[in-house]
């Protein structure tokens, strides 16, 4: 792990030995040691106008390479669940998923997945390992046997809508052909459904323990039906329950469709649109204008957590106005809540809440956040840079992207350079909200889909007046776009002239 505000890194003759030290009355102290495991690098920089977002950049991309291995028995991986575990699990891998491609571990990603697919077996009942150790084996902390192991139930359709997006990515064509991941998505999308009553006409009456041994005792860890996980055993479903759904039977049906399989990606279209539907039917609390969050075994629901805000995260709502009002009430009772907190900044930018968003960057890199040296937070920050701030998206289309500027008043300009895409790499400069510069460094061209905040005006590349059509993004707010092909190793800069 390389220094920090909180790390100190020893060399000792081919050994790292990490140690963090915090003064008595700051709590924790963790020493780590592993034999001999290669620094691993990563290419991606960033700079801006703005002093902190560059401290906020330096910070999380070094915390996050401090956590990526490439020696160990399971392979090239990074940690991704409690610091000291020496482990990843599929709820933080999920997530990670994204910084950790714009790092550049990609392939270290897809290990990492692909592991969690070739464990799924029909003894757990469909579910794979919950959490992998550096040695290749389930952790033990979470696995003693397949009739007793630590199990969230939406952690398949997570791990499923994150290799659908690191395909769009990388179009690393493993994620639609390997027979691991082909197998891991059909047995999630029925068998493990099936399983575990979690079709959209059992999830309100199903059992909270199920598939536990014969005459044994049931196992309440096995098969926790919410990420949320005080009280596991009176919650019935938590409303992440459907929205990792939605995103699961989209992105599935996505997969479906590249692979020609039209009338497959047409029935999970609608299952994910039935999802949503779901979720807006019985979850929402027409009285107080949210959304319940657990639904508890007792048919009570529970409200007034920050679940809300995987509803966000997994584009799971069918309502704008539902969509708009749960933003509110998530930004509204954001709190430092590491594990919910990581995910604030890409939702809060997704949404239109650029501000919010803005701080909560630095709030999570701030050395005084406490625990912000988990795993996730590193790794989310840099995601939330590269899809939030800069609004990066990629395409299903080969060579394709696009880039909305979403900087703040406080930022001037910014720029992301050696960002990896589909193969090839680009850097990225908005100066404000009204010009973007994309400079390929690739052999390849790139199609770039060039996105500006506004209803109306005119779009210039390079001095030239190119054709101009209209859009929104998730919240509603109207850009104007065009598409340009930059050629390799050329750059090209498209400036805006908007009205709001």
């Amino acid at each position: 792990m390389r220094p920090g505000v909180s790390t100190i890194l020893v060399w000792v003759w081919g050994i790292d030995m990490v140690a963090c030290y915090r003064v008595a009355t700051g709590i924790l102290v963790v020493l780590a040691v592993s034999a001999a495991s290669a620094a691993v690098e990563s290419p991606l920089e960033f700079d801006s106008s703005q002093g902190k977002l560059n401290e906020c950049f330096a910070w999380a991309k070094g915390q996050a390479m401090a956590y990526a291995h490439a020696s160990d028995p399971v392979g090239p991986w990074y940690e991704a669940a409690l610091p000291g575990r020496e482990a990843f699990c599929m709820r933080d891998v999920s997530h990670q998923a994204m910084g950790a491609h714009a790092l550049g571990l990609g392939e270290t990603t897809r290990n990492m997945l692909r592991k969690f697919a070739v464990n799924i077996s029909e003894s757990k009942d469909w579910c794979s390992f919950w959490e992998i150790n550096r040695y290749d084996k389930p952790a033990p902390v979470d696995y003693r046997s397949d009739e007793d192991f630590w199990y969230n139930l939406p952690a398949n359709f997570d791990v499923l809508d994150a290799c659908w997006r690191m395909y769009l990515w990388s179009h690393d064509r493993t994620y639609l052909n390997d027979p691991a991941f082909v197998t891991f998505y059909r047995r999630t999308v029925r068998d493990y459904v099936d399983r575990w009553a979690l079709g959209l006409d059992t999830l309100l009456e199903r059992e909270r323990f199920m598939n536990g041994p014969a005459g044994a005792e049931p196992v309440g860890r096995r098969g926790i039906p919410s990420y949320h996980e005080g009280d596991p055993g009176r919650t019935r479903i938590g409303v992440d329950l459907p929205a990792y759904q939605v995103a699961a039977y989209r992105s599935y049906a996505q997969i479906l469709k590249l692979k020609g399989d039209e009338a497959g990606a047409r029935r999970f279209e609608k299952k994910a649109e039935a999802a949503g539907r779901f979720i807006e039917a019985h979850f929402w609390d027409a009285a107080n204008d949210r959304f319940h969050e657990l639904l508890r075994t007792d048919g009570r629901y529970v409200t007034g957590g920050a679940m809300q805000v995987y509803l966000l995260y997994n584009d799971a709502l069918p309502s704008a106005d539902k969509a708009q009002k749960t933003m509110r009430n998530v930004i509204d009772g954001a709190r430092i809540n590491i594990e919910m907190g990581s995910h604030y900044p890409e939702v809060f930018y997704r949404y239109g809440a650029h501000e919010e968003a803005y701080r909560w960057l630095l709030a999570l890199s701030d050395p005084n956040t406490k625990r912000r040296e988990y795993p996730e937070v590193s790794f989310a920050v840099v995601g939330a840079m590269v899809n939030g701030l800069m609004g990066i998206e990629p395409s299903a289309n080969e060579g394709e992207v696009a880039t909305l500027s979403r900087l703040t008043d406080q930022v001037a300009w910014a720029q992301l350079r050696h960002l990896p895409i589909h193969g090839c790499r680009i850097d990225v400069r908005h100066d404000g909200r009204t010009e973007t510069t994309l400079s390929n460094r690739s052999n390849e061209p790139v199609i770039w889909i060039a996105r500006f905040y506004g209803s109306a005006g005119e779009l210039r590349a390079d001095g030239r007046s190119v054709p101009v059509h209209c859009g929104a993004d998730p919240a509603g707010r109207p850009y104007l776009w065009t598409t340009v092909r930059v050629a390799p190793s050329r750059s090209v800069t498209i400036h805006a002239t908007v009205s709001q």
